[in-house]
């Protein structure tokens, strides 16, 4: 588990330093929309991430991660070099995109790993904390970016997270070692896990829950302003981001049984959905009641998380978990990016208490199509935890 704790800590910095080391890298040469544009590369490459899943459940992991992560530090070489040689900025952004395509998909395989590893006593601690683990990854991984950027170099959050990169890799391979992953050589559909109805489900889950928390994010960011991100907004995310910790910690301590029911999809989505939209209904009377309105609603973000990777790996087919992780991750990515854009116009056509609205309606359905969820568990035949069909020492390989 230790092993496990350094990989996966290793993974969660790269999403929040990434993309913002990137940019602070790029705006040094080119002009700040240019660079954004360049940026924005890496997050289009997420989209691939279900297909490097399918990779990792039909070859072993260290077939797949080392060559990725070759690729993926190869790219970000020639990204430097092209910057610093002045290169036209479509085959930066191309650049961009292929470095991003091939990042290795560290936090698919932690989940993956931690769920073998896991009993189902114990499985719901794990995700928990690879909930926390990524609240802290987002909490200082952009703190850590543009620290060292600025006290060092430009390039020095892209060297740093490269250097994260090639630490987690092998981290990640000794800490799945030693476990017979089932494989899917010959699949039954092309689809893979989009052809269950059951996972199908999880996923629009995801993406109502993420759209809602993408859209929360901006209306706070602007709280005090509504036309440019302000240090209220900042605090306000920050008290967010603390209390999602806590939560975390909270709901992975909490006995098996209680955990399992409170980390239902339907279920603690829908209390978020309430925490949000009581922050909207109190923020239209009183600007003030934000600070006491978003400890409930962080207290319930860390534990949404903890129930849509569990339900997901619930829902994953036998030699399909890597890729429904993946898939999982690309719906919420999916659900952020329209929820940022529709945060920004809600905040400027109607305000603050509307927009939070907004996104507390987002959720409140994400909670409704939870409750398909365990509708669809009830009809589909349901998937073994990998953990009980093949035990972490188990000479079947």
């Amino acid at each position: 588990m230790r092993v496990s704790v350094l990989s996966a800590l290793a993974g969660k910095f790269q999403p929040g330093m990434y993309g913002l080391s990137l940019l602070v890298l790029l705006s040094h040469k080119l002009d700040y929309a240019t660079a954004a544009l360049v940026a924005s590369g890496s997050a289009w490459g997420t989209v691939t991430t279900p297909l490097r899943g399918r990779l990792l459940d039909r070859f072993p992991y260290a077939r797949v991660l080392w060559p990725l992560l070759l690729l993926h530090i190869g790219f970000l070489g020639l990204l430097i070099v092209s910057l610093d040689q002045g290169f036209p900025h479509w085959a930066l952004l191309l650049t961009a995109l292929c470095a991003s395509v091939v990042v290795p998909p560290i936090g698919t395989v932690t989940r993956v790993t931690w769920r073998a590893r896991s009993t189902p006593a114990v499985l719901q601690t794990a995700l928990a904390l690879d909930a926390v683990l990524a609240d802290i990854g987002f909490m200082v991984g952009p703190v850590l970016a543009i620290g060292l950027s600025r006290a060092i170099s430009p390039i020095a959050g892209v060297v740093t997270c490269a250097v994260l990169m090639i630490l987690a890799v092998p981290l990640v391979l000794r800490n799945a070692h030693g476990i017979a992953f089932e494989r899917s050589p010959n699949r039954a559909h092309l689809a893979g896990p989009l052809r269950r109805a059951r996972a199908r489900w999880v996923f629009l889950v995801a993406a109502l829950f993420f759209f809602g928390v993408s859209v929360m994010e901006i209306v706070l960011a602007s709280f005090g302003s509504g036309s440019k991100v302000t240090l209220t907004g900042g605090t306000v995310l920050s008290i967010i981001a603390v209390a999602s910790v806590i939560g975390g910690l909270a709901v992975g301590g909490l006995p098996t049984t209680l955990s399992q029911r409170l980390t239902q999809p339907s279920v603690i989505i829908a209390v978020i959905a309430g925490a949000v939209l009581l922050m909207a209904g109190l923020l239209a009377l009183a600007d003030w009641s934000v600070y006491l309105a978003c400890v409930p609603v962080g207290l319930c973000l860390g534990p949404s998380f903890v129930a849509i990777y569990g339900a997901a790996g619930d829902a994953a087919a036998p030699g399909e978990q890597a890729e429904t992780q993946s898939w999982v991750g690309s719906a919420l990515m999916a659900g952020g990016a329209l929820g940022a854009a529709t945060g920004g116009w809600a905040v400027q056509s109607y305000g603050h208490a509307a927009a939070l609205a907004t996104a507390g309606l987002a959720m409140a359905c994400g909670a409704l199509a939870g409750t398909r969820v365990a509708r669809q568990q009830a009809v589909e035949p349901q998937a073994e935890p990998l953990a009980d069909t093949l035990h972490p020492f188990s000479d079947e390989r």
